[in-house]
């Protein structure tokens, strides 16, 4: 590389022109992808079942007969969903994956695929000329994406994997020619992807590189898995490469979090999860791994299930959240893997409502397991903890009638993503699609999310959630389109779950999350859910110094029935969930319009402030969403204890609350029942900060 440094003087009209040029010393800048790459002493074998064989990354010759039933039976469903989108998969005329991510997805992760096991199913040669005429557009093609991401975006990565799947699949179909040119293809987009992008030569924003949770990375690892994999041993060339592969699964495997969730919010989870389940099933296939037998992998089955709102058309939102997705088949593999018969059947229950959040078919026919019968759904734990993310999802039932609930108190990224951080001198982590959302709750009832939550916000606020705000202010890190690690901080116990307990009919979380507010010393949110009964929340808020508090929640609609009693209503259509606020102290109630959005669209809610100044403030909050009529009464005490009595049709619960002396400890609790002692709540309840989900019958 020539670098000419000319400097020109230039005076107006009539003067003398000066100029001078100087020509720097000649530099040469490396190659982002040099001609070769390093020698490797020991080369990682395949193990010799897939070795010199196709079709290999994801089934062999032997299970297509299996596959070919399942198209015919149980699984027709999948095989017609494939067989209607057939006819749009041809390679196309115009490249607009190029600079088009979406196009690199439809065209490498939907298109490629449906024709490729088209053809594997049926040995169609329309498919298989069909699917050579993709390998041949992409041969005919130097890059497969433009731009600073040269050959390493998200689009790039989609193209590979579905290049990486059709070499795979259509092999006996090519000629021996077109075989060696496509692997030669392959090898060097896989170093491409590799060099451009995890080791960041190209001169992109390298934001996806930095911490192994995110979910542009699985996609970049499923395109660079299924390419070395779909070539090894196939020619020479690819054992740097190889290896290098290797260890960025195993790396990437290292940090999963056991419980199965996603920092990102389940939306994007879905996004995410189908890549990287390919990525670790074709490891385990050609490499001889166990990757998918991780706890994360049998957790998030159960997660997906549980974030679903009862009815399986939308679910609970957190961070950048929206719909169910359209991508979900990877559950199937997921319970497959670990035999989860009941996850399976929920999630034929969840695809029958929701066909179009489990495009396209050719996942599913791969990753569905027609042995795995005799599951039900109602057998799946209504309830359960998340530690890892610090997320509490209750349901009375998998009816769709249901009433449920979600309550979250966690740090940004999760726990096992800060603990990788920490570990790396606070390493930076893409949080960027987390919200500033400790201590907030959302409640499903009548069929819709009557206490909701904003969804793709581009601007990160605290007011657009349930939870609060202390002079004005919200959580640390708010105000930014993208959320950003707190700089020189460790973010792990900010926000934090204190206590868990699941004693049946009563669930008692709390979350503990001062430490994400400037102003204050102590914020403790206990939210109880009495099964059948209703949702009771207490707030124990403290600050530095006299604060104006204001406490939020918020949905389609809010409605005032008493402002003097403190009695108000969420609405939404026809659903409704009626619910008190009484306090230590005397309050202001507003309703206002709610700042929540998706996209920079306001979402039209409307919000219930309730404030107050102080420097401490106890309150608490009654939900009816069972339609029980009931009320709720507070009584403080000047040692700071306090008793909060539920009555109305059928109830009459007394619970004694002592507010925790710490924010570690969870909060003493008795519930008195018909004036009989029902449950106790105190220290030996503090909730696991690590491990899979804590749910009756789980593990």
């Amino acid at each position: 590389m020539k670098v000419l440094l000319l400097a020109v003087a230039v005076g107006v009209a009539g003067s003398i022109m000066v100029m001078m040029v100087s020509f720097a010393q000649e530099v040469s800048a490396p190659p982002v992808v040099p001609g070769s790459d390093p020698a490797v002493d020991h080369p990682l074998s395949l193990v010799p079942e897939v070795r010199g064989k196709h079709p290999r990354l994801l089934f062999s010759t032997q299970d297509v007969p299996a596959m070919q039933r399942l198209a015919q039976g149980e699984g027709k469903a999948f095989y017609d969903a494939l067989l209607a989108y057939l006819p749009v998969c041809r390679a196309p005329e115009k490249f607009e994956f190029l600079t088009d991510d979406t196009d690199g997805i439809r065209q490498g992760q939907w298109r490629m695929p449906t024709v490729g096991l088209h053809y594997v199913l049926t040995k169609d040669k329309a498919s298989l000329e069909r699917g050579v005429g993709f390998v041949r557009m992409l041969l005919s093609l130097d890059h497969w994406q433009s731009g600073e991401e040269l050959d390493s975006g998200m689009g790039a990565a989609n193209i590979l994997a579905g290049a990486a799947l059709l070499y795979d699949w259509l092999y006996d179909g090519m000629d021996p020619a077109l075989q060696e040119a496509f692997r030669q293809k392959l090898l060097l987009q896989a170093r491409r992807m590799y060099y451009g992008g995890h080791l960041q030569r190209n001169p992109d924003a390298h934001y996806w590189q930095q911490d192994p949770q995110n979910n542009h990375r699985w996609h970049r690892d499923a395109g660079l898995a299924l390419a070395v994999l779909a070539i090894a041993d196939d020619g020479p060339g690819d054992e740097w490469i190889r290896a290098r592969t290797f260890e960025e699964l195993r790396f990437v495997h290292e940090w999963l979090p056991e419980d199965g969730t996603s920092h990102e919010s389940a939306s994007y989870m879905v996004f995410g999860m189908p890549y990287l389940v390919l990525a670790m099933h074709a490891s385990d296939r050609c490499f001889g791994t166990h990757y998918l037998k991780h706890p994360f992998f049998r957790n998030a089955a159960l997660y997906r299930m549980q974030t679903l709102t009862p009815g399986f058309k939308d679910a609970f939102p957190y961070g950048d959240s929206g719909g169910t997705g359209f991508f979900n088949n990877y559950a199937y593999k997921c319970a497959a893997e670990h035999q989860l018969k009941d996850v399976q059947a929920g999630l034929r229950r969840f695809n029958e409502v929701s066909p179009d959040s489990f495009d396209y078919g050719w996942y599913s026919l791969v990753w569905y397991d027609p042995k795995l019968t005799g599951g039900a759904i109602d057998r799946l734990p209504t309830t359960a903890f998340y530690p890892d993310l610090g997320v509490a999802l209750v349901r009375d039932s998998w009816k769709d009638d249901a009433v449920a609930a979600m309550f979250k108190c966690g740090p940004y990224g999760g726990r096992k993503l800060n603990e990788y951080r920490n570990a790396n001198n606070l390493h930076y982590i893409n949080v960027a699609h987390d919200d500033p959302d400790a201590n907030m709750f959302t409640i499903f009832a009548d069929g819709e999310l009557v206490a909701d939550d904003d969804r793709y916000s581009e601007e990160k606020m605290t007011n657009g959630h349930n939870t609060i705000l202390v002079n004005g202010k919200g959580q640390k890190g708010e105000g930014d389109g993208w959320t950003q690690p707190l700089p020189d901080t460790d973010m792990m116990d900010l926000a934090t779950i204190t206590t868990w307990k699941d004693a049946g009919d009563v669930v008692v979380a709390e979350g503990e999350a001062s430490g994400m507010y400037s102003d204050l010393t102590h914020y403790r949110r206990t939210f109880i859910w009495a099964n059948g009964r209703y949702l009771l929340i207490l707030d124990d808020i403290r600050a530095k110094l006299p604060a104006g508090i204001t406490w939020l929640v918020q949905g389609s609609g809010v409605d005032t029935v008493d402002a003097a009693q403190g009695a108000y209503r969420l609405v939404r259509g026809k659903a409704r969930c009626d619910f008190r606020v009484v306090s230590e102290r005397a309050f202001s109630a507003d309703v206002v319009d709610s700042s929540a959005q998706s996209r920079g669209t306001a979402l039209g809610y409307k919000q219930l402030q309730v404030k107050a100044e102080a420097d401490q403030w106890r309150l608490a909050s009654l939900f009816d969403p069972w339609h029980r009529g009931l009320n709720v009464a507070m009584r403080t005490a000047a040692d700071g204890s306090a008793v909060v009595n539920v009555t109305g049709a059928g109830v009459s619960d007394s619970w004694s609350w002592r507010p925790a002396p710490d924010n570690e400890t969870p909060s003493a609790l008795r519930l008195t029942r018909g004036g009989k002692p029902a449950l106790s709540v105190g220290p030996k309840d503090k909730a696991p900060k690590h491990g899979g989900p804590v749910a009756e019958g789980w593990r």
